[in-house]
């Protein structure tokens, strides 16, 4: 397994910062307006994506940090957001954690414990449960196809969401929260509906899963875009697993599968993107990290929630992220690069 390991740090996308290459994760200004105050071009920027936001019918939680610089900006920052399967960094994380305190392993071989495997057999967006799997498989199918049974195998490998909950307040992230395994997630957010199908005297009745809302107000598994950003910009950085652990981990999330309309949609062919999808009933997410022109990465946040439909919550995510880039990885004012962001908007 460890040539596996160091050959895929060898291919790497994205670099870890040197020491002092970037800000630290703690000189973080997270004061979207005082900065603004302090910078008009950010200030015009911070304009730009409180109006982007608004102009569909979702809400929208945003955050993203320029690691060199420090600067971020944040729109709805200190709001909170159901994660989704976003939630799978924190898991991930958390498991190398323990690979590099030597509790845990990617060649050791996991799988769910017998009461969770009896639940999560009962859920259509669960795959074969009853299977074992090696640290390293769980861990690159959870980040790069969203496998919900692998993020429960992870989850139970290190302690379950009371143990996860403990690393992030170790690790100073407030303003997250993991309060169920993804199975228990999505048992909640989905109920049985009887339908018909079928034609003529083949017509019969069958019972499906149909997702459910959850509960307005309901804080359970959500995190703040601000506080999102900041683990990633942690992780990064380098302030949370050694090198060789973060270079692994954003390795594996740099071949995200899932989500190529949201933050990768309009960008650039080619930028380096490593970054986890959530997607649920009414919710659309994409976190990560982004490589700009200017050798700068970026940390980015963006939830959504409500109406609109998938496509248009896609949709929303891409022009924020470009957005972002456009302002973030260039030396131009904000001005001069927003005339010319529809003409680049079919860039995939």
């Amino acid at each position: 397994m460890r040539g596996s390991l160091l050959a895929a740090i060898a291919a790497v996308m994205l670099t870890v910062p040197a020491n002092g290459g970037a800000a630290a994760t703690e000189q973080v200004r997270l004061d979207p307006p005082s900065l603004a105050r302090k910078n008009p071009t950010l200030a015009m920027l911070q304009t730009k994506l409180d109006a982007e936001a608004r102009s569909g019918s979702a809400r929208v939680g945003l955050a993203a940090i320029d690691m060199t610089t420090g600067d971020m900006v944040s729109v709805n920052g200190d709001q909170h957001f159901p994660m989704a399967s976003t939630v799978k960094v924190a898991i991930a994380a958390a498991f190398l954690h323990g690979v590099q305190r030597g509790k845990l392993s990617l060649d050791a071989t996991y799988r769910l414990p017998t009461d969770q495997r009896k639940m999560a057999s009962g859920i259509g967006n669960m795959r074969a449960p009853q299977r074992a799997l090696s640290g390293a498989q769980a861990l690159d199918e959870m980040l790069t196809r969203s496998d919900n049974t692998s993020a429960d195998i992870l989850l139970a490998a290190i302690g379950g969401t009371d143990a996860l909950g403990r690393w992030l307040t170790t690790a100073g992230i407030s303003g997250q929260r993991v309060d169920r395994s993804i199975a228990e997630l999505l048992r909640d957010h989905e109920t049985k509906k009887r339908i018909r199908v079928g034609h003529g005297k083949k017509r019969h009745w069958i019972t499906v899963s149909v997702p459910r809302a959850a509960p307005v107000g309901d804080r359970r598994d959500s995190s703040t875009p601000e506080a999102m950003a900041a683990l990633l910009a942690k992780l990064r950085n380098g302030e949370l697993l050694d090198k060789e652990r973060t270079l692994y981990l954003f390795e594996v999330m740099a071949r995200c599968r899932t989500g190529s309309g949201r933050i990768r949609g309009l960008l650039p062919a080619g930028t380096p993107v490593a970054h986890k999808t959530g997607t649920m009933n009414g919710i659309t997410d994409d976190v990560g990290i982004v490589g700009l022109p200017n050798g700068h990465e970026l940390a980015v946040a963006i939830f959504e929630t409500g109406a609109g439909g998938a496509r248009a919550h896609d949709r929303k995510i891409a022009q924020l992220s470009r957005i972002l880039y456009d302002h973030f990885g260039s030396s131009r004012p904000i001005e001069a690069a927003a005339g010319d962001t529809e003409e680049r908007s079919a860039v995939r």
